[in-house]
């Protein structure tokens, strides 16, 4: 990004350097260059983020020192501990953050074992390894052996009292008045899994160094530690809730007189003396998907590990549990809070819900572990889907083979052609897809309103779960799962469609096919490059970073069509979206975008030269789009440990202001004293972020004290700016480079026509110099013309080379601090353009064209 008051330096930079443009397809013009994007391949440049981010993550912040006995050091949600978004401190983790090393891994060992890069497999099975540590039975991090989570599978029945889903936490604790719902699957998985210790699938949350306290005088004191936040209805924000252990052992918190009906602080949303000692778990299995996935990509190149393999297979059996309504009603428009639960598959909507929950008792005065309890969900978002996975869960073999309870193959036969269709009803006129859909109206299975559109008996929701913000805003929400359908799409074209099935009457190509082209189409026409935002700024690309979805979040006239199991490609006339704002700084989704548009290319088998240059047809420009941000996004935001970008979030004003509602009747402490009690806000129940120096840093913006770097007058926390490394964009951009290396491996980035400059960890500022350069007595004998680094070729990094010498003398010039920097041998070398004398920019520009074949020679003589 360009600052208003850098426009004129930057003009001048880029008239010094003089565009390449009219030789070489470049990237936009108004770009500074990091002086850390040195890579010149595809596979150098995930090699090199690989590295900063996996093997030297714990040296660089990424990953925790703690392990889950072998493997990597557990990831934190970001390098950066004040970040408040689904975590609400940046060294938690997440299961999203565990799916991701283990994508990460994969795509490493695939790139080892087709040897595009160097080194060997075997960081999937280490990855997986660390993944565990987010499985309770499984997690050695978590310290706490002396907890039976094999005590799930001794109960005769595991069942919850139904109750109603509420609008705002202060309309908690919510009435329990639905009756008793029993999981029906829980004798199934019993038979097949009793000797485990309890499920095999992810909490969502963990504090990694147990810096909330939870675990103090436990076996788990300073260790990994599970937690919870969001509980308490749509309107919940993340600024709104209230952190709990998930085992809640009556420790902090309200006072508990009655150990076997107390308070700890599971009573803010149970109610009083209503809460024995007791664990409890959810999943999110997006992100066990996205692990299972990983695992059905390596398998594709014979990188994978076949114990791996099988636990996926188990992973994925037990995610049915997310196929379910939340109280396992009938899955009907006719269901009520009051309805019982379903004892068969009728309450089972075979899509992947947001989450399945359980949990258990643990020490009470009749006896330990005396009881369990699971539920499902009824709501289903479009981005949790991911019917790559469910392909690879049947069709993988050795994956498939890991399913060891009844009916797993059948579930997944339907819910692969459940998901694919959902797509299809969802997806707008404009190309994204729409939010999801419910069984139960409004969480309390309320009368759906009438005419309202429906998908296998489910309502549409245009949000579904979250309300503030309304959850399919985010333009992550498309990027992410279109992404599987673009790799599925791959797959089934290069080795044919598995399924034997149609989807919306159309086979799994064709339907994919549709799909693929109207999303691709619509983000190539609406990808911009040289934006100027609203403060002025301009940035070199943006993409779309949010959607709305009608004139308000409860728009029902924005809707798609009643499903009728028939794809209708010219149906949903009355869905459509409206961009709501541009970024560039997420660099996850940006690399999610990437990786769409590359599989989407490789599928329709697009010739590497449209890398290169903008084709006539939608595959084409999708790779050409691809390369276009990669480039960009690499040589602007690379930095000395990942990739990222200055940010601000006005947003952050409610860390110090929000209220969180915490009802009259209950009094409790934090472990680290801070007070849960009514009037309470978001910071007075983490006083610990009082000590976090960038909470400071934020705080004297909230009161008024810093400077007004967005130009509206006011001095506040939008003007506040920092640079997140969240752990998941940086796996999102690991991948889409490893993509791009394995599926186009003589594809090049594209050339930048800009100079380089330093990158910090703090807003970049250029600055023009004065450099005179004193000439050798002595010049070189030119060994190889254009060969600026010495190494006996010609290519990208000799121009890479000369730009960084012009731009950072000190560093990379003759006699520069850095150990690749110029030598009098490389610029005698480089010194190919006679119009001036020494090199310049003009040398670079001369190097690009010989690279393209324009011109035969570097020799200036000749």
């Amino acid at each position: 990004m360009i600052s208003k008051k850098n426009k004129a330096l930057a003009a001048g930079i880029l008239a010094a350097a003089m565009s390449a443009t009219a030789v070489l397809p470049s990237i936009a013009s108004a770009a500074e260059i990091s002086s850390y994007a040195k890579e010149t391949t595809y596979a150098e440049m995930f090699s090199s983020l690989y590295e900063d981010v996996v093997t030297n993550g714990i040296e660089n912040g990424y990953l925790s020192k703690q392990t889950n006995g072998s493997g990597f050091g557990i990831p934190y949600h970001s390098v950066e501990t004040f970040i408040v978004e689904a975590p609400d401190y940046g060294h938690e983790t997440t299961s999203e953050a565990m799916s991701y090393i283990v994508w990460m891994a994969a795509m490493h060992d695939v790139l080892a074992e087709k040897n595009v890069i160097s080194g060997s497999k075997g960081d999937l099975k280490k990855a997986w390894n660390t993944m565990e540590a987010m499985i309770p039975g499984w997690s050695k991090a978590h310290g706490r052996s002396d907890i039976d989570y094999g005590s799930f599978w001794e109960q005769t029945k595991v069942e919850a009292d139904s109750s109603e889903e509420c609008d705002q936490p202060s309309d908690y604790p919510a009435k329990q008045e639905g009756g008793k719902a029993a999981n029906p699957l829980y004798e199934t998985f019993k038979s097949a899994y009793s000797s485990d210790e309890g499920y095999y699938l992810m909490n969502w949350l963990a504090d990694v160094d147990d810096w909330y306290g939870f675990s103090k005088g436990t076996d788990g004191e300073g260790k990994f530690t599970f937690i919870n936040t969001f509980q308490r209805g749509e309107q919940e924000s993340c600024f709104e809730t209230v952190p709990a252990p998930c085992l809640e052992e009556l420790l902090w918190g309200m006072e508990s007189k009655d150990k076997d009906n107390g308070n700890g602080i599971k009573a803010i949303f149970n109610g009083k003396d209503k809460v024995p000692s007791q664990y409890s778990f959810t999943n999110a299995p997006d992100a066990e998907d996205r692990c299972i996935h990983a695992v059905y990509f390596a398998n594709q190149y014979n990188a994978g590990d076949s114990s791996v393999s099988a636990l996926a297979g188990k992973m994925g059996d037990q995610c049915r549990n997310d196929m379910f309504d939340k109280y396992y009603k009938k899955i009907d428009e006719k269901t009520r809070l009051t309805s019982s639960a379903e004892s068969g598959n009728g309450g089972q909507h075979y899509l992947m819900g947001w989450y399945t929950a359980w949990g258990g008792a643990l020490k009470a005065s009749y006896g330990n572990y005396g009881w369990a309890w699971q539920i499902g969900c009824s709501h289903s978002h479009q981005f949790y889907q991911n019917p790559l996975a469910a392909y690879g869960l049947l069709y993988d073999s050795s994956i498939n083979s890991g399913m060891k309870a009844k009916g797993a193959t059948d579930d997944y036969t339907e819910s692969l052609k459940r998901q694919i269709e959902m797509y299809q009803w969802l997806q707008s006129v404009d190309g994204p897809f729409a939010g999801g859909c419910t069984n139960s109206w409004r969480g309390r299975y309320e009368e759906y309103p009438s005419g309202h559109a429906t998908f296998y008996k489910m309502a549409y929701v245009p949000h579904p779960v979250y309300a503030d913000p309304g959850s399919n805003h985010w333009i992550g929400n498309q990027v992410w799962s279109t992404q599987r359908l673009a790799e599925l799409y791959y797959y089934v074209v290069t080795n044919g469609d598995k399924s034997n099935q149609t989807y919306g009457g159309l086979d799994l190509e064709t339907a994919l096919d549709k799909l693929l082209t109207r999303w691709v189409g619509w983000f190539e026409k609406n990808t911009q490059f040289d934006y100027v935002d609203d403060a002025g700024n301009t940035h070199t690309y943006a993409i779309p970073s949010t959607l709305d979805w009608g004139s308000k979040d409860t728009d029902y006239s924005c809707t798609p069509d009643t499903w009728t199991g028939t794809y209708d490609e010219n149906g949903n006339q009355k869905l459509t979206c409206k961009i709501g704002g541009y970024g560039q700084g997420d660099v996850g989704c940006v690399s999610s975008l990437c990786n769409t548009l590359m599989y989407y290319a490789k599928a329709k088998n697009v010739d590497p030269e449209y890398a290169s240059k903008e084709g006539t047809t939608v595959e084409q420009k999708a790779l050409y789009l691809a390369n276009r941000l990669l480039t960009a996004q690499y040589q602007e935001g690379r930095d000395e440990i990942g990739i990222t970008f200055t940010d601000s979030n006005p947003s952050l004003k409610r860390v110090y202001e929000e209220k969180v509602y915490i009802p009259d009747y209950y009094k409790g402490t934090m472990p680290d004293g801070s007070k849960l009690e009514p009037n309470a806000t978001f910071s007075s129940i983490r006083k610990s972020y009082e000590k976090d120096k960038m909470w400071q840093e934020c705080k004297k913006y909230y009161d008024g004290e810093g400077e007004d770097n967005n130009g509206d007058g006011t001095v506040d926390c939008g003007d506040y700016q920092f640079r997140y490394h969240r752990f998941w964009h940086a796996g999102d951009a690991v991948v889409a480079y490893g993509t791009m290396a394995l599926l186009y491996p003589e594809v090049k980035p594209l050339v930048s026509t800009t100079q380089p400059v330093e990158t910090t960890t703090t807003t970049t500022t250029v600055t023009t110099t004065s450099v005179v350069t004193t000439a050798p007595n002595v010049t070189p004998t030119v060994t190889v013309w254009g060969d600026a680094n010495c190494d006996g070729d010609v290519d990208m990094s000799d121009i890479v080379l000369i730009m960084q010498s012009l731009a950072n003398p000190n560093k990379y010039g003759e006699g520069g601090s850095d150990k690749s920097a110029i030598t009098a041998q490389g610029k005698a070398n480089a010194d190919v353009d006679t119009s001036s004398k020494g090199i310049t920019t003009q040398d670079a520009v001369r190097i690009q064209n010989f690279l393209l074949n324009k011109i035969t020679s570097l020799d200036p003589t000749k």
